[in-house]
């Protein structure tokens, strides 16, 4: 309740300005003031209400049910992420981290590594401020490619493939499950304290939210508790499995989240006499994939995508993402604490603390909380507050840790909890009733919100007018994140066409050139719309492969002039 009520006074502090939030960026501090803050509030009281609940018992027949059924859980919550990903999540990439992954991922699944845009028009498909992070688009060759290294957009290829593209994280979310329950199995000995894991997990509501997304963090979380679980009883097999995992943990969008998880593990092995042989089986685990991707790729792309010096700018100002913390970062890692509380289930971090206390002589847990707290001052390091985002998603890899630590709590071989009731029956009670009140309020609440800030956010500009297809030119300096929907598919298949205005005469004359019989409607502050004519609608295509035109899903035809 004590940490509850500190949440509270520091969103009351934002709102009237005993705190500065200037350094935050607009997203972030939207987020956090809007939306974070009424969470906060309706946290505390699930705390409360929970305090009313004085029985364990039936508390602990659900954790016994989960445990029992394990496998089923874990398909539950797949199904349950397939149907967020369309009704919560719209099925639309919200940031351009996760548009750049789905972008890419388009590709694979057409069997190309690359899209072919006409050079003249890439100013046109990419904001120029966005070309050299999130794409790299070249003026010169008109290739496009993903900006991060590919390993999410080849685990995701498939399922575009398939047209499914919901169910890569629904499917990663579930077996980020069950491998909650197996290592907390693993460590504890206890399949209740592994249910009560997993209901943890469920009742969090940062698990479903970067389940739902198309955010690789998902794929980060559930690659590094697979990498954990296959070194907890190390053999070279599982070395080498651990080092494939890792591998392709570490290309998913860019290295850091694993490198911060895995460094402790790593370490432990090199100083431990008995598994220091273990590295060399680990060691080839990592280095095909590490080689094919983290280093191949970028080579790959230099050469299909080459960008200029303006846009390199975007690429050199990396090397000042890491900093030392000044007072702004700081504030922005302050702000990331509260996001993890009110993101996750109420009183969870501090039976995290306690399941450290009490397992402070097992190496498993030891190496398990030296992530997650790696994995934290790592980005205190990190001159960026992440923008958009659910709960804090620079922690979201290593989060995981947090629901096996607090089961540590709750672990009755222990003698953490007496069923015949005392103080531990207590905890149980408490901790038992806030995981279902957060499940049942607290997710629900936070889901409700992230589809309110999508709807909110597709709202700012007008709907598309059918039959008929739409163009529409976004005004990326008009809007909250407008720019975020200058977003195109790589082979032009969808129906409506976001391209970057260049004001109202070259958008015209890119129209008339392409559409003459199109048509402009009102539009709205942060994008013109113009409706195709039946006419160019039925416009021929030289050819699909012609480098000089794009394809655009009816057959429509844009030319480079």
């Amino acid at each position: 309740m004590a940490l509850c009520i500190l949440c509270i006074a520091y969103f009351s502090a934002l709102d009237c300005g005993l705190l500065s939030s200037a350094s935050f960026t607009p997203m972030f501090r939207l987020l956090l003031r809007s939306y974070d803050a009424p969470t906060a509030w309706l946290g505390g009281a699930v705390c409360l209400l929970a305090l009313l609940w004085n029985r364990s018992a039936p508390v602990l027949k659900l954790v016994d049910y989960l445990a029992a059924h394990r496998g089923w859980v874990a398909l539950t919550c797949v199904l349950l992420t397939a149907l967020g990903s369309i009704i919560v999540y719209h099925g639309y990439a919200l940031s351009m981290d996760e548009y750049a992954a789905v972008f890419q991922s388009k590709l694979f699944a057409s069997g190309r590594i690359h899209a072919q845009l006409p050079a003249s028009l890439v100013d046109w498909f990419v904001v120029s401020g966005f070309n050299g992070s999130f794409l790299f688009a070249s003026r010169e060759t008109g290739g496009v490619m993903e900006g991060y290294w590919p390993g999410f957009a080849l685990v995701l290829a498939p399922f575009q493939w398939l047209g499914v593209p919901g169910i890569c994280n629904a499917l990663l979310a579930g077996g980020a499950v069950y491998l909650i329950y197996r290592v907390t199995l693993e460590i504890t000995g206890d399949a209740r304290a592994a249910g009560w894991a997993m209901l943890f997990t469920l009742a969090s509501s940062v698990f479903w939210a970067n389940a739902i997304s198309f955010y690789s963090m998902q794929a980060h979380l559930t690659a590094n508790l697979l990498f954990a679980w296959l070194l907890l009883r190390p053999t070279p097999m599982r070395a080498l499995s651990a080092g494939i995992v890792g591998s392709i943990a570490l290309a998913l969008h860019n290295p850091l989240p694993h490198v911060l998880f895995a460094a402790p593990w790593l370490l432990a092995m090199a100083i431990d006499k008995a598994q220091r042989r273990m590295l060399i089986p680990l060691a080839l685990g990592y280095l095909p994939l590490s080689l094919i991707l983290g280093v191949g790729w970028p080579m790959l792309r230099a050469v299909i995508a080459p960008i200029g010096d303006g846009d390199s700018a975007q690429i050199h100002s990396l090397t000042q993402v890491f900093v030392w913390p000044d007072a702004a970062l700081l504030a922005m890692r302050v702000a990331a604490l509260a996001k993890m509380w009110v993101w996750a289930m109420p009183a969870l971090f501090v039976l995290a603390v306690v399941g450290r206390l009490r397992y402070a002589g097992d190496w498993r847990v030891r190496l398990l909380m030296q992530s997650a707290v790696l994995t934290f001052l790592g980005y205190c390091f990190v001159k960026l507050d992440q923008g958009h985002g659910w709960g804090y998603r620079y922690f979201h890899s290593a989060w995981g840790v947090i629901p096996i630590l607090a089961a540590g709590a709750m672990n009755g071989k222990a003698g953490a909890i007496n069923e015949q009731g005392g103080a531990s029956g207590r905890v149980a009670a408490f901790a038992g009733a806030a995981a279902i009140l957060s499940l049942a309020v607290l997710v629900p609440f936070q889901m409700r919100q992230i589809d309110e800030v999508i709807s909110l956010h597709l709202a700012q500009i007008p709907p598309p007018q059918r039959p008929g297809n739409n163009v529409y030119f976004i005004h990326p300096d008009r809007g909250f994140y407008v720019a975020d929907m200058v977003q195109f598919d790589p082979l032009l298949r969808d129906q409506d066409l976001y391209l970057v205005s260049h004001g109202g005469e070259l958008d015209g004359q890119l129209i008339r050139q392409n559409w003459p019989g199109a048509s402009k409607l009102a539009g709205s502050a942060a994008a013109d719309q113009w409706v195709l004519g039946p006419g160019d609608q039925r416009v021929s295509i030289p050819g699909a492969s012609d480098a000089k035109h794009f394809v655009f899903k009816t057959g429509a035809a844009i030319q480079s002039r």
